[in-house]
């Protein structure tokens, strides 16, 4: 036999086996991170503890037969980059479930909802959610106070609780609808809500506060006031624009909502005694931000702050239609005060009238 044609054939044999082996391992992984088993349907609860590792997650799945490989689960994991985005709660799977379907809705905190449902409006602040949450027999209204005025309680599982100017989980417990069971302690709880607002908080968001040259601190405490300022969404990032523009010429916030703060009622109005009252949240006297963002903002609002509107506006008063009118001058400002009582005038007139 020819030598050349021998090695090649050799060569040949070896690729074949190559190949071979490839597929084989390929198979494997795909059964091995495929369904446990496609042909039971039958619901399985999982209830995956907050702050739970990995590897914990992974045991869990395990002992609960929805995964074949530890191993390989882990890997797709890590693959995947959702190692940090898996959350805690109440988990409703079944065997037909492959991997890639079991860590989607881990990463996406679809939890099983037979808990009592509770709906934290946007906007709310921390008094108010605590009083919706012990309205629902779910927690000790002190232990909530503690712990929200204790962030350093949460930092081992919330990093970007380490800002030292961080002094309250005011802003970071996410408004929107939970399930909460019972037996869930005031910790598990708001640790639920600090991770939803982690997951809404995306890379995307921390690279562009990184572009600005902002702190959590700063982005989330200004979208607060964003938050409770803003009644349509197309306002969100002119109102930004304007502490923007009041913060760079070293001009007071002024902002009515974090006087608003200062008081556990909502007022219906700010008087103008109101405006002299001794205190961090009151932005007419101090200039900056306040100690503390003063509610829950959400994505929209600090996505305005993220993303604020190129304007050289100083001013904005609201507009009977929800909306508001801005202006670049206190002279302007002032007509467009007296346009707005005008309009709200008449409008209450015109109300009288048809009665």
């Amino acid at each position: 036999m020819n030598l050349n044609n021998y090695k090649s054939k050799k060569i040949m044999v070896a690729i074949v086996i190559s190949i071979l082996i490839l597929i084989l391992v390929a198979i494997f992984v795909v059964t091995q991170i495929g369904p446990y088993n496609k042909n039971n349907k039958e619901d399985i609860v999982v209830d995956i503890p907050t702050g739970s590792t990995l590897s914990q997650v992974t045991n869990i799945l395990k002992e609960n037969k929805l995964i074949k490989n530890k191993i390989l689960f882990k890997l797709y994991v890590r693959v995947s980059n959702n190692t940090s985005k898996l959350k805690s709660g109440k988990y409703l799977f079944n065997q037909a479930y492959s991997n890639k379907d079991i860590v989607q809705d881990l990463s996406e905190g679809k939890v099983y909802n037979d808990g009592i449902k509770i709906t934290v409006p946007e906007g709310s602040t921390s008094f108010e959610i605590i009083d919706i949450l012990v309205k629902n027999k779910l927690g000790d209204k002190k232990i909530y106070e503690e712990l929200i005025n204790n962030p350093k309680e949460f930092k081992d599982n919330f990093k970007f609780l380490a800002d030292e100017k961080i002094v309250s989980l005011e802003g970071f417990l996410y408004p929107s609808t939970y399930y909460f069971n019972e037996s869930k302690t005031e910790k598990e709880i708001l640790n639920h809500m600090l991770e939803t607002f982690e997951s809404k908080y995306t890379e995307k968001l921390q690279k562009r506060q990184k572009e600005l040259k902002k702190s959590l601190y700063e982005v989330i405490n200004l979208a607060s006031i964003v938050e409770k300022e803003a009644v349509l969404d197309e306002d969100r990032p002119i109102i930004s624009s304007v502490f923007y523009n009041r913060i760079k010429i070293g001009m007071p916030l002024q902002s009515d909502a974090t006087i608003q703060y200062i008081f556990k009622e909502r007022k219906k109005s700010i008087t103008y005694n109101d405006l002299k009252i001794d205190s961090p949240y009151n932005t007419y006297k101090v200039q900056g931000l306040p100690p503390t963002p003063i509610a829950n903002p959400g994505i929209k609002s600090i996505e305005a702050v993220l993303y604020p509107s190129n304007t050289e506006y100083l001013y904005f008063v609201a507009t009977i239609e929800g909306g508001n009118t801005y202006s670049k001058t206190y002279e302007e400002h002032v007509k467009n005060v007296e346009q707005y009582r005008k309009d709200r005038e008449e409008r209450n007139n015109s109300y009288s009238t048809d009665k």
